[in-house]
Protein backbone atom coordinates (compact mmCIF):
# COMPACT_ATOMS: atom_id res chain seq x y z
CA UNK A 1 0.00 0.00 0.00
CA UNK A 2 2.88 2.16 0.58
CA UNK A 3 4.22 1.28 -2.49
CA UNK A 4 0.83 2.58 -4.25
CA UNK A 5 0.65 5.88 -2.17
CA UNK A 6 4.10 6.52 -3.33
CA UNK A 7 3.21 6.35 -7.26
CA UNK A 8 0.19 7.97 -6.83
CA UNK A 9 1.48 11.03 -5.04
CA UNK A 10 4.47 10.96 -7.69
CA UNK A 11 2.33 11.05 -11.02
CA UNK A 12 -0.14 13.76 -9.22
CA UNK A 13 2.16 16.12 -8.72
CA UNK A 14 3.92 15.80 -12.64
CA UNK A 15 1.46 17.97 -13.64
CA UNK A 16 2.37 20.83 -10.70
CA UNK A 17 6.37 21.26 -12.19
CA UNK A 18 5.37 21.01 -15.63
CA UNK A 19 3.30 23.95 -15.17
CA UNK A 20 6.03 25.23 -13.01
CA UNK A 21 8.40 24.98 -15.75
CA UNK A 22 6.07 25.95 -18.46
CA UNK A 23 5.52 29.47 -16.70
CA UNK A 24 9.26 30.08 -15.77
CA UNK A 25 9.52 29.69 -19.93
CA UNK A 26 6.89 32.00 -20.25
CA UNK A 27 8.57 34.81 -18.26
CA UNK A 28 11.70 34.33 -19.66
CA UNK A 29 10.36 34.27 -23.44
CA UNK A 30 8.67 37.73 -22.79
CA UNK A 31 11.63 39.48 -21.10
CA UNK A 32 12.72 43.04 -23.16
CA UNK A 33 15.57 42.40 -25.65
CA UNK A 34 17.74 45.75 -26.40
CA UNK A 35 20.80 46.63 -27.55
CA UNK A 36 23.79 46.78 -25.44
CA UNK A 37 23.94 50.37 -25.24
CA UNK A 38 26.17 52.24 -22.83
CA UNK A 39 24.89 55.54 -23.45
CA UNK A 40 22.99 57.83 -25.63
CA UNK A 41 22.93 61.19 -26.33
CA UNK A 42 20.19 62.77 -27.97
CA UNK A 43 20.60 66.75 -29.53
CA UNK A 44 18.15 69.72 -31.23
CA UNK A 45 19.43 72.82 -32.11
CA UNK A 46 17.42 75.36 -34.05
CA UNK A 47 18.93 78.40 -35.22
CA UNK A 48 16.31 81.28 -35.65
CA UNK A 49 17.96 83.86 -37.84
CA UNK A 50 17.67 81.13 -40.98
CA UNK A 51 15.04 78.92 -39.86
CA UNK A 52 18.01 75.90 -39.34
CA UNK A 53 17.33 72.35 -37.64
CA UNK A 54 19.77 70.70 -36.68
CA UNK A 55 19.47 67.08 -34.98
CA UNK A 56 21.56 64.38 -33.70
CA UNK A 57 21.60 60.88 -32.21
CA UNK A 58 24.65 59.10 -30.83
CA UNK A 59 24.71 55.77 -29.44
CA UNK A 60 27.80 54.48 -27.48
CA UNK A 61 28.40 51.21 -27.33
CA UNK A 62 30.94 48.69 -27.95
CA UNK A 63 29.09 46.35 -30.15
CA UNK A 64 29.54 46.40 -33.47
CA UNK A 65 25.57 45.81 -34.24
CA UNK A 66 23.40 48.21 -36.05
CA UNK A 67 20.00 49.33 -35.46
CA UNK A 68 17.09 47.84 -37.27
CA UNK A 69 14.51 50.41 -38.77
CA UNK A 70 14.90 53.57 -38.76
CA UNK A 71 16.00 55.66 -36.18
CA UNK A 72 13.46 58.85 -36.51
CA UNK A 73 12.91 62.56 -34.63
CA UNK A 74 9.36 63.77 -34.72
CA UNK A 75 8.06 60.74 -36.94
CA UNK A 76 11.57 62.14 -39.81
CA UNK A 77 14.13 59.12 -40.34
CA UNK A 78 17.49 60.42 -39.61
CA UNK A 79 20.64 59.46 -41.91
CA UNK A 80 23.15 56.96 -40.51
CA UNK A 81 26.77 58.25 -39.88
CA UNK A 82 30.31 56.64 -39.89
CA UNK A 83 32.30 57.05 -36.78
CA UNK A 84 35.65 57.07 -36.23
CA UNK A 85 35.27 54.85 -33.01
CA UNK A 86 32.49 51.81 -32.42
CA UNK A 87 29.27 53.38 -31.88
CA UNK A 88 26.35 54.53 -34.05
CA UNK A 89 25.20 58.23 -34.96
CA UNK A 90 22.27 59.30 -36.94
CA UNK A 91 21.54 63.17 -37.65
CA UNK A 92 18.70 65.38 -39.48
CA UNK A 93 19.53 68.42 -41.12
CA UNK A 94 16.37 70.85 -42.47
CA UNK A 95 16.62 74.64 -43.53
CA UNK A 96 13.48 76.66 -43.77
CA UNK A 97 11.51 74.73 -40.68
CA UNK A 98 9.41 75.83 -37.96
CA UNK A 99 10.65 75.27 -34.42
CA UNK A 100 8.82 72.65 -32.75
CA UNK A 101 8.55 73.09 -29.01
CA UNK A 102 8.98 69.41 -28.31
CA UNK A 103 10.83 66.63 -29.90
CA UNK A 104 10.72 62.86 -29.63
CA UNK A 105 13.55 60.41 -30.77
CA UNK A 106 12.65 56.96 -31.82
CA UNK A 107 13.56 53.80 -32.74
CA UNK A 108 13.19 50.05 -32.58
CA UNK A 109 14.80 48.34 -29.90
CA UNK A 110 16.19 44.24 -30.72
CA UNK A 111 13.41 42.52 -29.56
CA UNK A 112 11.13 44.89 -31.82
CA UNK A 113 9.80 47.22 -29.13
CA UNK A 114 9.61 50.70 -29.75
CA UNK A 115 12.13 52.95 -27.58
CA UNK A 116 11.12 56.57 -27.48
CA UNK A 117 12.81 59.49 -25.60
CA UNK A 118 11.10 63.35 -25.64
CA UNK A 119 12.26 66.77 -24.86
CA UNK A 120 10.25 69.96 -24.71
CA UNK A 121 11.13 73.67 -24.15
CA UNK A 122 8.77 76.01 -22.56
CA UNK A 123 7.51 78.78 -24.29
CA UNK A 124 10.50 81.94 -24.72
CA UNK A 125 9.77 84.44 -26.60
CA UNK A 126 10.49 88.20 -27.97
CA UNK A 127 13.55 88.31 -25.53
CA UNK A 128 15.03 92.42 -25.18
CA UNK A 129 16.99 93.94 -22.67
CA UNK A 130 14.52 96.25 -20.71
CA UNK A 131 14.69 99.85 -21.88
CA UNK A 132 17.14 99.13 -24.96
CA UNK A 133 19.61 99.72 -22.94
CA UNK A 134 21.97 98.57 -20.01
CA UNK A 135 24.16 100.65 -17.69
CA UNK A 136 27.90 100.28 -16.67
CA UNK A 137 26.90 100.92 -13.06
CA UNK A 138 23.70 99.37 -12.43
CA UNK A 139 23.26 96.52 -15.02
CA UNK A 140 20.36 95.66 -16.95
CA UNK A 141 17.34 93.14 -17.46
CA UNK A 142 16.78 90.90 -20.20
CA UNK A 143 12.93 89.71 -19.89
CA UNK A 144 11.06 87.43 -22.59
CA UNK A 145 7.55 86.02 -23.21
CA UNK A 146 6.81 82.68 -21.43
CA UNK A 147 7.51 81.16 -18.69
CA UNK A 148 10.45 80.98 -15.84
CA UNK A 149 13.29 79.28 -16.20
CA UNK A 150 13.49 75.63 -14.65
CA UNK A 151 16.10 73.34 -13.23
CA UNK A 152 16.85 72.11 -16.31
CA UNK A 153 16.92 75.22 -18.51
CA UNK A 154 19.65 77.79 -19.06
CA UNK A 155 20.52 80.35 -21.20
CA UNK A 156 24.19 81.44 -22.61
CA UNK A 157 24.67 84.92 -23.13
CA UNK A 158 27.19 86.50 -25.48
CA UNK A 159 27.65 90.15 -25.37
CA UNK A 160 29.52 92.25 -28.12
CA UNK A 161 30.12 95.79 -27.22
CA UNK A 162 30.87 98.93 -29.53
CA UNK A 163 34.71 98.04 -29.92
CA UNK A 164 34.13 94.58 -30.39
CA UNK A 165 35.17 92.53 -27.48
CA UNK A 166 32.75 89.82 -26.63
CA UNK A 167 32.44 87.72 -23.43
CA UNK A 168 29.59 84.93 -22.76
CA UNK A 169 27.45 84.43 -19.29
CA UNK A 170 25.97 80.89 -18.62
CA UNK A 171 23.08 80.62 -16.37
CA UNK A 172 21.59 77.22 -15.33
CA UNK A 173 18.81 76.51 -13.75
CA UNK A 174 15.68 78.69 -12.13
CA UNK A 175 14.91 82.12 -13.16
CA UNK A 176 12.88 84.74 -11.09
CA UNK A 177 9.86 84.94 -13.48
CA UNK A 178 10.28 85.13 -16.81
CA UNK A 179 13.38 87.93 -16.40
CA UNK A 180 16.72 87.60 -15.50
CA UNK A 181 18.96 90.01 -14.29
CA UNK A 182 22.41 91.31 -15.60
CA UNK A 183 24.51 92.44 -12.75
CA UNK A 184 27.10 95.06 -13.07
CA UNK A 185 29.94 92.52 -12.78
CA UNK A 186 28.55 92.10 -16.41
CA UNK A 187 27.57 94.89 -17.89
CA UNK A 188 31.11 96.98 -16.30
CA UNK A 189 32.95 94.79 -18.76
CA UNK A 190 30.77 96.69 -21.72
CA UNK A 191 32.35 99.47 -23.58
CA UNK A 192 29.23 102.54 -24.58
CA UNK A 193 27.33 102.22 -27.05
CA UNK A 194 25.73 100.55 -29.86
CA UNK A 195 26.19 96.52 -28.61
CA UNK A 196 24.86 92.57 -29.48
CA UNK A 197 23.55 90.03 -27.70
CA UNK A 198 23.23 86.63 -28.65
CA UNK A 199 20.86 84.58 -26.80
CA UNK A 200 20.45 80.53 -26.37
CA UNK A 201 17.73 79.02 -24.69
CA UNK A 202 18.47 75.44 -23.96
CA UNK A 203 16.70 72.58 -22.30
CA UNK A 204 18.91 69.84 -20.95
CA UNK A 205 17.35 66.14 -18.86
CA UNK A 206 18.64 63.33 -18.31
CA UNK A 207 17.68 59.83 -17.53
CA UNK A 208 18.58 56.18 -17.61
CA UNK A 209 16.76 52.87 -18.70
CA UNK A 210 17.51 49.60 -19.19
CA UNK A 211 20.95 50.09 -17.58
CA UNK A 212 21.52 52.70 -20.45
CA UNK A 213 22.37 56.42 -19.44
CA UNK A 214 21.00 59.03 -21.48
CA UNK A 215 21.19 62.63 -22.46
CA UNK A 216 18.73 64.84 -23.89
CA UNK A 217 19.69 68.60 -25.10
CA UNK A 218 17.26 70.90 -27.14
CA UNK A 219 18.77 74.44 -27.48
CA UNK A 220 17.12 77.15 -30.22
CA UNK A 221 19.68 80.23 -31.01
CA UNK A 222 17.87 83.19 -31.06
CA UNK A 223 18.63 85.84 -33.74
CA UNK A 224 20.62 89.09 -32.69
CA UNK A 225 18.97 91.89 -29.96
CA UNK A 226 20.75 95.07 -29.87
CA UNK A 227 20.59 97.93 -26.81
CA UNK A 228 22.69 100.74 -26.00
CA UNK A 229 25.34 101.01 -23.58
CA UNK A 230 25.24 104.10 -20.74
CA UNK A 231 26.84 104.94 -17.93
Amino acid sequence: MNYIHYKLILVLSLPFWACHCDSRNQVQQTTKEVYPFKKINAYVRYMQQNRELQAEMTFKTDSSVAIEGSVLVNKKPMQAKKLPTVGLQYRLLENAVSFDSSYTFEFKQKGGSSQTFNIEMNRFENPEIMGQQISQKNGGVLQWKGAALEKEDGLILIFTDSEGQTFSVNHNGISRGNKFELVANYSKRLSKGPAQLLITRKTTTQNQIDNCSNLLCLEYYHRPITFNVTN
